[in-house]
C-alpha cells in the first residue's frame, strides 16, 4: 500500500485523463521517493550538512561576539563615559543588524541554503527527467504524473490542446470565408513503408497523381495546403505521412473536407502495393479501404488510373 496519500485534486485529474485516454497508457511517479531512494543522495546530503554546519558555526560566532560586547558594556557601565557608551551601543546595534542580515541571507527565502539545495539536486532532477522522458517514449505512455507535486512530468507530443482552444474561442472574430465549392477534397501524403518505396518517392508520386485526378472531377476542388498546415499546427501534428487514422480524422474535420484520401505504398519483390484509404464525410466517418497491386515495371500512371477509376465509381454511388 502506498504510504503517500494522493491528493483529491490529483486523483480527479488522473480519473479525468484516464477517461479521455482509456485505451492509452498513463503512469505516475513519486519524485520525493525517488530522490530519497537515490543511492547518490548520501553524498549530496553530506555536502549539504557540511555547509550547513559551517554557516551555523559562523552564526554562532556572530552571536557570541554580540553577547561579549553586551557583557563588556554591562560590566564597564560605571567606568565609561556617556560618549563611549553610545559608541559601544552603536557597535552592538550594527553587529546585531549584521547578524540578522546574515541569518536572512543564509536561511531566508531564496537564501544561500535554499539555492545550494537546488544546486545540489539540479543534476539529479535533470537525470530523473531524462529517464522519465525515455520511459514515456519507449513504453508509449501518454501522460506521466508526479503525485508528490501534483503535476505532469511527461506528456506525449500532440496532446497540447492550447492552440485548439484558442482557435475555438477566437472563431467568432474570424473573417467569414468565401462559399466553399460543392465538394472539397484533400489527398494526404502517402506513407512509404519500405526503403525501396522511399528511394523512389512513391508516396509523393501517387499522392500527386490522385490529387490531379480528383481535380478533374466536376465541381471538385482541393483544400489549400495552407489550411491543412494550419490545422496540423493547431493539433500539434508534424508530418502528413506520419499521421495515424485517428489523427487524419481530426485534421480532416478541422479543414472541413468532404472527401479525404490517404494510405501507404510499398515496393517489394518487384511489386508495388498500394493500401488506399478514403473517407466521404457526406456519407459518414467510415474509413473505406482498397488494395491495389501492379508490377514494378508498370508505370505509376497505371496505378493512378486504377485508383481513379475505382474512386470515380464509388463516389458516384455515394
Amino acid at each position: 500500500m502506498m504510504k503517500r496519500t494522493i491528493s483529491i485534486f490529483t486523483a480527479i485529474i488522473l480519473l479525468f485523463v484516464a477517461s479521455l485516454f482509456s485505451a492509452e497508457k498513463i503512469g505516475y511517479i513519486d519524485s520525493e521517493k525517488i530522490i530519497y531512494g537515490y543511492k547518490g543522495s548520501s553524498n549530496l546530503k553530506n555536502q549539504y550538512n557540511k555547509l550547513v554546519a559551517e554557516w551555523e558555526n559562523e552564526a554562532q560566532d556572530k552571536k557570541s561576539a554580540i553577547k561579549k560586547l553586551r557583557n563588556e558594556l554591562e560590566n564597564q557601565d560605571l567606568m565609561l563615559s556617556e560618549e563611549t557608551k553610545k559608541k559601544k551601543k552603536k557597535e552592538i546595534q550594527e553587529k546585531e543588524k549584521e547578524y540578522e542580515q546574515f541569518l536572512k541571507e543564509i536561511w531566508g527565502e531564496n537564501g544561500k541554503l535554499q539555492k545550494k539545495h537546488e544546486e545540489l539536486l539540479k543534476p539529479v532532477i535533470e537525470e530523473i527527467s531524462n529517464i522519465i522522458e525515455k520511459i514515456g517514449e519507449e513504453d508509449e505512455y501518454v501522460i506521466i504524473f508526479d503525485i508528490s507535486k501534483g503535476n505532469i512530468v511527461f506528456v506525449k507530443t500532440g496532446l497540447d490542446l492550447t492552440e485548439r482552444v484558442l482557435y475555438e474561442i477566437n472563431k467568432e472574430f474570424t473573417v467569414v470565408s468565401p462559399v466553399k465549392p460543392e465538394t472539397e477534397f484533400y489527398v494526404f501524403l502517402f506513407e512509404n513503408i519500405s526503403s525501396e518505396a522511399e528511394s523512389q518517392n512513391l508516396g509523393r508520386q501517387i499522392s500527386t497523381f490522385i490529387r490531379a485526378g480528383l481535380n478533374k472531377f466536376a465541381k471538385f476542388e482541393a483544400v489549400e495546403g495552407r489550411r491543412v498546415s494550419e490545422a496540423m499546427s493547431l493539433l500539434g501534428f508534424m508530418k502528413e505521412d506520419e499521421l495515424d487514422d485517428n489523427q487524419i480524422l481530426l485534421v480532416s474535420r478541422r479543414i472541413d473536407a468532404d472527401i479525404v484520401v490517404f494510405g501507404h505504398i510499398d515496393l517489394s519483390s518487384g511489386k508495388i502495393t498500394l493500401k488506399l484509404k478514403w473517407i466521404n464525410f457526406n456519407s459518414g466517418n467510415e474509413i473505406i479501404k482498397k488494395d491495389f497491386t501492379i508490377d514494378e515495371r508498370d508505370k505509376m500512371e497505371k496505378l493512378a488510373g486504377d485508383v481513379m477509376t475505382y474512386l470515380g465509381r464509388e463516389i458516384k454511388k455515394k
